[in-house]
């Protein structure tokens, strides 16, 4: 919905700073600006305009001026709240902005607990001498902040702190977490000194500079629902789910989907299908040469079979390398795994016919669809044996690498390498790009963590507090996924492609109150079968055709190693080349290129976020 920025304390009502950050988000609202300045606050907030088009503009006050407000995201249940506060509250306009502002005044703290949406809010209030920085339960809207001396900024995007000159060198530990894990753990960040307000909690800040911050809500604790068949638990999710999807259409704008041959988004459709939602609804699809990754082939298909209307883009390496200096200014905390490429040029493409998108993100976490989880299944079932199997690592290094999508060889190597951790870690192991022991041939100097099972942690510690809320099994594993992998990665990945393009990216599948419900269904029914999602295919192959349902597990993924062996190569090179070497070793970066150009491993991952990282930080003009 919109960029925010703002800062709180002695300095904060600087115009000409703060107006330089909220210039540098201009794309995440280009259709209204608006400000308050005053001593010791200033808002600022760049529009982009979706519900009560004329009448929502912010920053919202309250009649007696005591409590101002700026956010972005959509409160999907507004409608509801607003019935509640009406005979109390006069309101002046049909936006959701105002029901948080009157829920504020009205429930005071509780209200974020009360709001299904995604939001990143700023409330300032006089009377209390506070502000409050509030983000939704799963992080879909980030939130940034930084303190200098006594003052508070924040902002929707780190970029806003390094173009006003507030932060401008390298965070070492978020270094070592993306070449680890590929992004980024809440609440740090890639620039020194600056945080993330963690999802579900709220910062508050008074006037002495003092801080607080504290958890309006979590994912749920299990639950003991009633016993229920098979059947009763599809037509009871299939229910919220419903309600998930017709819920977020709320806009006074069109709005399209983002759809592969993937059940996660493909379940979107069938559900505006089955709600008589598709006459006019647009979707977008993207796809490439190499049909391994392409999924392009069954959506024609279905779209002509159905009467939608679908457009598709034709990816491919020059596209990438002429898009690479955007790609590195959108992504400022280091959202940098290849994936981020297809959700930018795909939110550009559409961004000419929509301002907003449904996506499907988080299917694959709540149903157990990833390989990783058949992958730890295994080896839960393996128990003491399974570190006997990765003695036979060094012949799964004889299988041939290739360059196509997640092949046999590729998932025995992987699987081999991480046998021997345990299960969980070896969950963790399986997704990252460089190991423990590869990051400290790479890191130098302060880069490289002390100790290394440090970059474990911010997964690990979720797996942890899974089990303290009651889960057991692969819902262990699921609950860090969606705490980091998704909300650290993918979300915020998504967010920062479709705002780039000044697009609303939506994702009922993590609905607050369908996760509420839909996390509690047995793991047994819900998760069946690890890694193909079969409770939730089972659920709409009556809707779907049968190459949608028994399409396998495919991801969403692009052709990296092609890239970097034809257009990308040289700038990639070059790149690589260009980080610091008291940073990153030149030796290490050499035999990456060694073994990757004789086809020994599959370092096109590695090469690509080593790359990006250089680009990363030139683009933003960083010391390290």
């Amino acid at each position: 919905m919109c960029g925010i920025v703002g800062g709180f304390g002695p300095e904060a009502d600087n115009r000409g700073l703060l107006s330089q950050m909220a210039t540098s988000i201009q794309h995440r609202g280009p259709d209204h600006t608006g400000f308050l300045l005053e001593d010791g606050a200033g808002l600022i907030m760049n529009r982009l305009a979706i519900i009560d088009l004329a009448g929502g503009n912010q920053p919202m006050l309250s009649p007696d001026g005591d409590i101002a407000l700026i956010y972005n995201g959509e409160i999907y249940n507004f409608r509801e709240l607003r019935a509640e506060l009406e005979p109390d509250f006069p309101f002046r306009s049909r936006s959701d902005t105002e029901v948080i502002l009157n829920g504020y005044r009205a429930w005071g703290d509780r209200v974020f607990a009360r709001f299904n949406g995604i939001f990143a809010i700023a409330i300032y209030d006089r009377g209390r001498g506070k502000l409050l920085l509030a983000r939704d339960s799963l992080g879909v809207k980030p939130l940034t902040v930084m303190r200098r001396g006594r003052t508070f900024y924040f902002s929707s995007e780190l970029k806003a702190f390094s173009a006003a000159g507030l932060a401008n060198r390298v965070n070492p530990a978020a270094v070592a977490q993306f070449l680890s894990a590929g992004y980024v753990f809440s609440p740090y960040c890639s620039l020194d000194g600056v945080t993330q307000v963690e999802a579900g909690c709220v910062l508050e800040v008074d006037e002495d500079g003092g801080s607080r911050s504290w958890r309006f809500r979590n994912l749920p604790a299990r639950k003991h629902l009633p016993p229920a068949s098979p059947q009763q638990w599809k037509e009871q999710v299939r229910g919220a789910l419903d309600r998930a999807v017709i819920g977020q259409t709320i806009a006074d704008v069109p709005y399209g989907l983002l759809l592969s041959a993937g059940m996660d988004s493909m379940a979107i459709l069938a559900t505006l299908h089955r709600h008589g939602l598709t006459e006019k609804l647009r979707t977008f699809t993207l796809y490439y040469e190499n049909e391994s990754f392409s999924e392009n082939g069954v959506v024609s298909k279905l779209a002509a079979d159905w009467g939608f209307e679908n457009a598709q883009l034709r990816l491919d390496a020059h596209m990438v390398r002429d898009a690479l200096p955007r790609l590195f200014e959108t992504y400022d905390n280091l959202e940098f795994l290849p994936t981020c490429a297809a959700i930018w040029f795909i939110s550009h493409f559409a961004s000419s016919y929509t301002k907003v998108l449904l996506a499907g993100n988080g299917g694959d976490e709540i149903f157990l669809g990833y390989p990783t989880y058949r992958a730890t299944a295994i080896a839960r079932r393996l128990g003491a044996i399974a570190p006997l199997i990765r003695t036979f690592e060094p012949l799964a290094r004889l299988l041939p690498v290739s360059d196509d999508y997640l092949t046999s060889g590729e998932k025995i190597r992987r699987f081999m390498a991480g046998s021997g951790l345990g299960p969980e870690k070896a969950h963790v192991f399986w997704r990252h790009v460089f190991t423990q022991d590869e990051l400290s041939r790479l890191l130098q100097g302060g880069y490289l963590p002390a100790p290394m099972s440090d970059v474990y942690e911010p997964q690990t510690r979720h797996f942890r507090e899974a089990r303290q809320r009651g889960f057991t099994g692969l819902d262990v594993e699921m609950w860090g996924d969606l705490k980091t992998w998704l909300t650290d990665h993918g979300l915020s990945m998504w967010d920062k492609a479709g705002m780039s393009a000044s697009v609303e990216i939506r994702v009922p599948l993590v609905d607050p109150d369908f996760l509420d419900f839909v996390l509690n269904v047995p793991q047994n029914i819900r998760g069946k079968r690890p890694g193909t999602k079969a409770f939730f295919r089972r659920m709409f192959e009556a809707e779907l055709p049968p190459e949608v349902t028994r399409f396998p597990k495919h991801g969403f993924q692009v052709p990296v190693a092609e890239w970097l062996r034809g257009p990308l190569r040289q700038t990639f090179l070059d790149l690589t080349f260009s980080l610091p070497p008291e940073v990153v070793s030149r030796s290490a970066v050499e035999q990456l290129w060694r073994d990757f150009d004789a086809r020994r491993r599959d370092n096109a991952l590695r090469l690509w976020c080593l790359g990006c990282l250089s680009g990363w930080a030139a683009q933003h003009r960083l010391s390290w």
